[in-house]
């Protein structure tokens, strides 16, 4: 029988103990040891936390849609460097896009990492979400399943704002949306929403280690940052495309405001800098 039993004693600076077999205590006694998988580990949390935070950021942003053209337009020139020179700088939106084109690819690697790498390990995966039946493991499972739909959607989403960063603006997104399969922009939508809201729940529960009623309450504010979320960003889709139709209608895919029009059909509001108006 003792031919049976392969001996790893050799591996270890000393004699593992039952803690360490069964609980993986003192693991860093092993002669075999490398941070590799740690530090993806971290990576993958930070990067997860970046583009979490950013989800709400980027819904404020798009969602000024529905104030106005005119209010979405201001935004998009505030981050293009406009209210400095009167110049639009795509360079600045190039630059601002491919923070979070890099942010999307590191979490991307990082992820994949913890993928089934066969249908057996698929299966396996499977199998455990069944037998557990536990909340959070579901939520797991539903993060998988979106961040695998995610990977074909992201960057299609990104790399055309990346390479034209000129037609961002009302008419240039609005195009974009309008001429898209319109289920296909709302089912990027919800498994954005539904991976970014877990991804950040499960961070909390990873990280901070909060209590089981502190957890409870993290749950159901997930939840409704989900609904709210969706909800809020179906009526920015609608805007988009609707001013979409608009700008097929007039054939054109750059929105200008009324009162830098020639002639303006507008007055200037009243925040506009007065060094960029025309006298």
């Amino acid at each position: 029988m003792a031919d049976d039993f392969k001996d790893v004693t050799h591996l270890y600076r000393v004699t593992p103990s039952q803690q360490t077999i069964l609980n993986g205590i003192d693991l860093v006694e092993t002669k075999q040891k490398s941070k590799a998988y740690a530090w993806c580990d971290v990576l993958q949390s930070v990067s997860g936390l970046l583009l979490g935070l950013f989800l709400f950021c980027h819904m404020g942003f798009t969602s000024s849609i529905l104030l106005g053209k005119d209010v979405f337009w201001s935004l998009v020139s505030l981050t293009g460097g406009y209210f400095f020179d009167g110049v639009d700088h795509l360079w600045m939106h190039s630059v601002f896009v491919g923070i979070i084109f890099v942010l999307v690819v590191i979490h991307a690697i990082t992820a994949v990492r913890k993928f089934p790498s066969n249908y057996k390990a698929f299966r396996i995966m499977r199998g455990h979400y069944k037998l557990l039946r536990h909340t959070d493991t579901t939520m797991w499972w539903i993060q998988f399943i979106t961040g695998v739909i995610l990977t074909g959607l992201v960057f299609p989403h990104i790399l055309p704002m990346l390479m034209d960063p000129g037609e961002i603006g009302p008419y240039g997104s609005g195009l974009e949306v309008y001429h898209s399969w319109v289920w296909v922009v709302f089912l990027f939508l919800i498994v954005t929403e539904l991976h970014g809201m877990i991804g950040l729940y499960r961070l909390c529960m990873k990280w901070c280690g909060p209590s089981n009623a502190t957890r409870s309450f993290l749950r159901k504010l997930c939840y409704v940052l989900i609904v709210c979320m969706i909800g809020l960003g179906s009526c920015t889709i609608m805007g988009f495309y609707y001013a979409g139709q608009e700008a097929a209608a007039a054939k054109t895919s750059h929105y200008v405001p009324g009162w830098l029009q020639n002639p303006p059909t507008a007055a200037y509001p009243g925040w506009w800098p007065s060094w960029l108006q025309k006298k």
